[in-house]
């Protein structure tokens, strides 16, 4: 609670002074001791769950966060507000996270809104009482700023001038809140007899103090937070910590069950329905419910016993496929996707007519893959939903 109500604050401050961070903060109020009650915000996944659709070691790359945007906003305007609204939380959330020194910043204690708004959950760690291996603070960066998220900002892995606007709107929102250092100093003072671990004698308040560093020129703080950046974008620990984290949730949910595709949840076997030998996408239908827009009639030929079905798929439920064949193979491992991005107005049968060629394409590379993806191709093509 005091954490949020301390980030509350400097969004006011943002707010008053012009500057819409963007911030998504969440409503919390305790009902007793231990107990509590905690605002929950639709359409938002973790960064983690978002990564290791890239496979366990999604952490490391450059692409998750931004694929993951595409798919939530397929058009162009849409995308672009989504990574507006990622800039901007983004550096209200390194400023935040940095100011109260809040430690324990792992890939499930982020998360990301469908509309690009990032923000931070989880404060059990403040004050820079990070947790420790040995003598090894886990948390090595100033913050959590990663080359997935650099990647997001500069719509590419080449700097581009978007980077250097995030860069300023962090100086600028750093610079905002160090003119009411004593604002934050004061108020956090008041809560030292209440009983907080962290938050128990003025120690504990100078790394507010140091983080703000009152003495220090505008133009001094800002060349420091620029270097903070460098810093964190630069660390190789972040990852690592988030590597280990996959690793560690991976063994927690016994995550070695294969993914059941959410619109065909009944498992088949080769047993009861036969091997697949070939699948064509024969032709495109166009369909009004539940939403408008087109499905392909799908041709599913078995080698035992031999026969053919016709199966009906939606892009959707094949970019879900492909999604799901991320968390057991690295993406090295399977062939590219179709883009879901349609620039401008370039819709309707052309659209669909392209679409199926690209399907089929991908669906051929996937049936002639590494024997061991292919057979798990033929688990997910197994789970069909035949016509009437």
């Amino acid at each position: 609670m005091l954490t949020l109500q301390m980030i509350r604050i400097m969004n006011k401050i943002w707010v008053q002074k012009g500057l819409d961070m963007r911030m998504v903060i969440f409503r919390c109020f305790s009902t007793g001791r231990g107990r509590g009650m905690v605002e929950m915000i639709p359409n938002t996944e973790t960064l983690r769950k978002i990564q290791v659709e890239h496979g366990v070691t999604g952490s490391f790359k450059d692409r998750p966060l931004a694929d993951w945007l595409q798919k939530h906003n397929p058009t162009e305007d849409e995308y672009e507000k989504a990574v507006e609204n990622f800039i901007y939380s983004c550096a209200g959330c390194c400023v935040a996270t940095y100011v109260l020194g809040i430690c324990d910043r792992h890939n499930d204690n982020i998360m990301l809104k469908t509309t690009g708004h990032m923000f931070h959950i989880g404060f059990g760690r403040f004050l820079g009482h990070a947790q420790m291996f040995g003598n090894i603070k886990r948390d090595r960066a100033p913050f959590v700023f990663t080359s997935d998220m650099a990647y997001v900002i500069n719509g590419g892995d080449k700097p581009s001038s978007r980077f250097h606007d995030f860069v300023d709107l962090c100086c600028q929102a750093y610079n905002l809140i160090r003119k009411h250092t004593h604002l934050f100093l004061n108020l956090l003072g008041l809560m030292l007899s209440c009983g907080i671990p962290e938050l128990s004698d003025f120690e504990d308040l100078k790394c507010v103090y140091d983080a703000l560093r009152p003495q220090d020129s505008e133009a001094d703080a800002t060349t420091y937070f620029t270097r903070l950046i460098e810093s964190s974008l630069g660390s190789v620990a972040t990852k690592l910590n988030f590597f280990i984290h996959n690793l560690a949730q991976m063994k927690f949910t016994g995550s070695d069950t294969r993914p059941v595709l959410s619109f065909a949840p009944r498992v088949h076997t080769l047993k009861t329905s036969g091997w697949i030998r070939d699948v064509f996408l024969c032709r495109r239908e166009k369909v009004f419910n539940p939403s408008k827009g087109y499905t392909y009639i799908v041709k599913v030929q078995r080698e035992s016993p031999c026969e053919v079905t016709y199966v009906q798929r939606t892009f959707e439920e094949f970019q879900e496929l492909h999604d799901k064949l991320r968390l057991i193979f690295p993406s090295s491992h399977l062939p590219s996707f179709p883009s879901r991005f349609v620039i401008g107005r370039s819709r309707g049968k052309a659209m669909a007519d392209r679409r199926k060629e690209e399907l089929n394409g991908y669906i051929w590379h996937l049936i002639h893959s590494a024997p061991e993806v292919a057979e798990v191709v033929k688990f997910f093509e197994d789970q069909t939903r035949h016509l009437s």
